[in-house]
C-alpha cells in the first residue's frame, strides 16, 4: 500500500470518516508508475451558512501528519519525528484558535 493511501486510512481512524470523502487519491496502486495525486476539497464558507462542503485546513494538516507517521513507521528517523512534532504543534494551535473563537462567539462566522 502506498503511504498516501495508508495516511487516508489513518485519517479515517481518527474519527474523520465523514471528512474523508473530501480527500481523493488518484494513481494509488502500488505497482503504478504514475505518481499518486492527492486532492482536497476545501470548505468554501462557514459551516453555519453552507453546511459541510469540504475539509478544513486543519484536516489537511492531520492528513499530512498521518502521511509522515506512515513514512516514519517504514523509514524511522529523527527528521520525521521532528516534522511530526511540528505538525502536532500546528494542529494544537489551530484547535486553540477554534476554542478561542467559540468562546468569543465568532466561530462559524466571517468575523474577526
Amino acid at each position: 500500500m502506498r503511504h498516501v493511501v495508508d495516511a487516508l486510512y489513518r485519517f479515517k481512524a481518527e474519527e474523520k470518516e465523514n471528512l474523508s470523502n473530501f480527500i481523493e487519491i488518484e494513481n494509488s496502486e502500488v505497482d503504478s508508475e504514475e505518481a499518486p495525486v492527492v486532492k482536497f476539497t476545501i470548505q468554501s464558507d462557514p459551516i453555519s451558512l453552507v453546511g459541510v462542503n469540504g475539509c478544513q485546513a486543519t484536516d489537511m494538516l492531520a492528513y499530512v501528519k498521518n502521511l509522515f507517521e506512515s513514512l516514519n513507521d517504514k523509514f524511522p528517523c529523527e527528521e520525521n519525528i521532528k516534522t511530526l512534532d511540528s505538525l502536532k504543534t500546528a494542529i494544537h494551535w489551530q484547535n486553540e484558535r477554534t476554542r478561542d473563537r467559540s468562546f468569543r462567539g465568532v466561530e462559524g462566522t466571517n468575523q474577526k
